[in-house]
């Protein structure tokens, strides 16, 4: 059988001995061979892996799948230039984009393949990347919407109660797309730090407003292991992550896209306090169109039309440690009742 005409593309900074075999080795266990893996080395040394004697193995199990391989250099620059330097120097008609951190499951490129190939309306398809360590288990607030992109609950993180193939808004990590359809809308965002925040939506969203679909099938799964070793991106990078947020929030005007504002209220409390906060309800939904409350009894607010969420939920959300309100009346030397004090808090 034929390789597929598929093209990897591979990053990869400060992970050749510790995630980056495991990536390779995930590629070449599947069930169709792509024809090209290309790995890009942006680390500021470089090493020629001929000599590794771990990927002397991993080279010529590509060599015995008909992979043909390259390591290309591009030392201390940046994802967005990364990728688009493989959409420029792909030789095939679909390329494949994964992070060096990512472990596939052996059926993906072959049901993502399947997926894109039967309508060439599809300009990108991807499937589940699912963090082992964190709750896996369906989330119902998880949106690919781009309305709601700051909501933080990409459908791809988590496990559907379905398997099914589900049209979205934007992609998240690592998809397959259609080469010619990201040129067709002028690549990546060049625009973008080093750390390359909100590329993959910037690229994908732009295939979706050009008439293409986007596609999550839920079925495939890629395992995304978060090593803390390596990699382009840091938490100690803040001002480049808040460059490309300015330059993603332009894009969304610009686009007419109107994001959803939504309040959200931590109750990780007793009884009592949820029946105080109950009493300033009629006033935070008159002031907020999409408000969200996670507590711990939802009974409560069974009757009162709002959606809930438990406080595990809420944890996906982020730190809301700042949202305990005792901490809040400490910090303020409260004197006045618990309800004047939820009306601080979220009024």
């Amino acid at each position: 059988m034929n390789n597929v005409d598929i093209t990897v593309e591979i990053p990869t900074l400060g992970r050749y001995d510790s995630t980056l075999p495991l990536t390779l080795m995930s590629i070449v266990q599947q069930t169709v061979s792509p024809k090209e893996i290309i790995i890009y080395d942006n680390n500021d040394k470089t090493v020629d892996l001929r000599e590794n004697s771990l990927y002397v193995y991993i080279f010529k199990l590509f060599d015995e799948k008909n992979i043909v391989w390259k390591v290309l250099f591009s030392p201390n620059k940046a994802q967005v230039y990364t990728h688009q330097r493989a959409l420029e120097e792909a030789q095939t008609e679909f390329i494949y984009r994964i992070d060096d951190d990512c472990v596939l499951e052996p059926n993906v490129l072959e049901i993502l393949l399947k997926s894109i190939k039967g309508d060439k309306k599809i300009g990108a398809v991807g499937g589940l990347v699912l963090d082992p360590k964190m709750g896996l288990k369906y989330n119902r607030m998880a949106s690919n919407k781009i309305e709601d992109i700051y909501l933080g609950l990409n459908i791809q993180w988590f496990k559907h109660i379905d398997k099914s193939v589900k049209e979205v808004d934007h992609l998240y990590s690592t998809f397959l797309y259609r080469k010619d359809v990201a040129k067709q809308v002028g690549g990546y965002c060049m625009e973008l730090s080093p750390v390359g925040h909100r590329e993959e939506t910037l690229l994908t969203y732009s295939m979706k407003l050009a008439g293409y679909k986007l596609l999550v099938d839920s079925s495939i799964i890629t395992w995304h292991l978060r090593n803390s070793v390596g990699g382009i991106r840091k938490d100690s990078d803040k001002w480049m992550w808040e460059h490309d947020e300015k330059i993603f929030a332009r894009k969304l005007s610009e686009w007419g896209v109107k994001p959803r504002n939504i309040k959200l209220c931590v109750l990780d409390s007793g009884l009592g306090d949820h029946l105080c906060f109950k009493a300033i309800l009629p006033e935070l939904k008159a002031k907020y169109k999409d408000l969200i409350l996670a507590v711990c009894y939802p009974e409560v607010f069974k009757d009162d039309w709002v959606e809930l969420i438990s406080i595990a939920e809420a944890g996906m959300l982020g730190d809301h440690s700042e949202l305990n309100i005792y901490k809040k009346m400490w910090d303020w030397g409260w004197k006045d009742s618990l309800e004047n004090a939820y009306r601080r808090m979220y009024l």
